[in-house]
């Protein structure tokens, strides 16, 4: 339980205080429907060094921006809270100092992440595709998908690879050097392709 407390705290850095305990109500960084019930967690604590870390930016005026994997409430795990005060004016860097921890350390995907949070720290600038509605996104990304496919139709079909009909002038050259003869088969051939095409049938 110390290895993990002492992780995250390496991982935030300075300026964190620890507590024991739930954290303050607040906003979750976490769509809610991605967050694991306490009864749930609390499977998982009756042996073992588990520990539910919550991670707390505190915005001046009384808003707290919540980050855990465990939605609150009675469990019988043990729970720490990493706080840390802010300033209204540092509402975007307090919001994306636990969407890295989030995405960083624990792996979560960004559309985990509650979109309104980003939209009030103004970070939608960092995460375009949280902030867009999923129709808008998915509309985008087909119009680029569109965008590409002209673009491939209008570039000219690739030219064939130079380096093969090299290697067949030099045979030829060989072959003509060694027999003198060969240059009017050669020739027979290009007046007349079909008569190779003949030789194959």
């Amino acid at each position: 339980m110390a290895s993990v407390l002492k992780e995250v705290e390496a991982r935030l850095g300075e300026g964190w205080r620890m507590q024991w305990g739930p954290p303050p109500r607040g906003v979750y960084l976490l769509k809610e429907v991605y967050m694991a019930e306490p009864e749930e967690a609390s499977a998982y604590c009756g042996e073992g060094d588990l520990v539910v870390v919550y991670i707390v930016s505190a915005l001046e005026g009384g808003l707290n921006v919540v980050y855990g994997r465990v939605k609150p409430g009675l469990s019988k795990c043990p729970m720490a809270t990493f706080m840390r005060r802010f300033a209204k004016s540092e509402a975007r860097q307090a919001v994306k100092t636990l969407i890295d921890f989030a995405t960083g350390v624990d792996k979560v995907p960004l559309f985990q992440i509650n979109p309104e949070l980003i939209r009030f720290a103004g970070l939608c600038d960092e995460y375009p595709v949280v902030c867009e509605d999923p129709v808008v996104v998915v509309s985008k990304l087909v119009a680029a998908s569109a965008r590409r496919q002209r673009q491939r139709e209008a570039e000219p079909p690739p030219r064939p690879q130079t380096w093969l009909l090299e290697e067949l002038v030099k045979i030829l050259r060989e072959k003509i050097e060694l027999d003198a003869g060969f240059v009017e088969i050669v020739k027979k051939i290009v007046e007349d392709p079909e008569r190779l095409r003949g030789c194959y049938v």
